[in-house]
Order: C-alpha cells, then structure tokens, then sequence
C-alpha cells in the first residue's frame, strides 16, 4: 500500500506530521476535526485509493481566520508498494 509524508498544519492547533497511508491520514483529519470541509473531499470520495498526486496541497479558508491546509508527498518504501 502506498505511503504518504504529510504536514496538517492550522492556526488553532499544533502542526502534525507523520508518514501514513491514505485511510490513516482520513482517520487523523476526522480526529482534528478542522472547520469547513475536513476532510478534503479528494480523500473522502474513496479513502482506499492509491490515486491521488504524489505530491500537493490542499487549503481551506486560505486568507481567512479558519486557514487550515495539508501537504502531502508519495513516498515508496520497497517493492511491495504501489508506484
């Protein structure tokens, strides 16, 4: 299964980063629970998915008193991961 180094990071709660699959890194924004669309809907659609960018970023009320966002890098640990 594919992993991904991600940084939650947010103006009203500590920056969080670890290295999880995608189902985890739902788990973890569910956990937050982040004002506005947490979490993001490219992840809700289907957390199981091995699809999404291998890197991006994602921002929510950018600007705004809300600001939260989460960036995100693929990373490989050996033959039995997905590519």
């Amino acid at each position: 299964m594919t992993h991904y180094a991600w940084t939650i990071k947010s103006r009203s709660l500590h920056e969080v980063q670890k290295v999880t699959t995608l189902p985890e890194l739902h788990d973890v924004l569910q956990m937050m629970k982040l004002p506005g669309l947490a979490p993001p809907a490219w992840l809700t659609i289907d957390p199981w998915r091995d699809d999404i960018p291998g890197d991006g970023r994602y921002v929510f009320n950018e600007g705004g008193p809300d600001e939260w966002s989460v960036v995100w890098t693929r990373v490989n640990y050996g033959p039995g991961d997905t590519e």
